[in-house]
């Protein structure tokens, strides 16, 4: 009895998760900071502090991916190197492709809310990360006022 309440109470969890919407897509627009990796077969890597910054630029479907790095004066380190993204539709699940010079690779988006987004690699890793507020990052060069 007990087992069968457990499984109606993980159903009802599975069923009730929201699908990502496409149209929802452009909440992914701004910066993002990787909480932690959870690999397919289970292993798990939490960032609990992380200088690196992923961006992310889209309209209409389609936009562009980098990396940049926070500095101490308030600014980020940004370099030319970026990929094009492009968001649809494929099995009725939103994923995003990507491409470079350096070559192209497909993730799921699994959750994409204003504050979160989890996306999922081709090996199935899961990759959890939060909306940072760039405005609310500490400014070490200013003097205070």
């Amino acid at each position: 009895m007990k087992k069968s309440i457990v499984l109606l109470a993980v159903f009802t969890i599975v069923s009730c998760a929201e699908k990502v919407d496409i149209q929802h897509i452009d909440k992914i627009k701004g910066y993002w900071q990787i909480t932690k990796v959870e690999t397919a077969e289970g292993e798990k890597k939490e960032y609990p502090v992380n200088e690196n910054y992923e961006y992310f630029d889209i309209q209409n479907k389609v936009g562009f991916h980098k990396k940049v790095r926070w500095q101490p004066m308030g600014t980020f380190l940004v370099d030319d190197l970026q990929e094009k993204m492009v968001a649809s539709v494929k099995e009725e699940e939103v994923v995003l492709d990507f491409s470079s010079e350096f070559g192209k690779h497909t993730e799921k988006v699994i959750e994409l809310t204003d504050s979160t987004l989890v996306l999922e690699s081709e090996a199935g890793a899961d990759f959890y990360y939060k909306k940072v507020n760039v405005n609310a990052l500490p400014n070490y060069g200013k003097k205070a006022e």
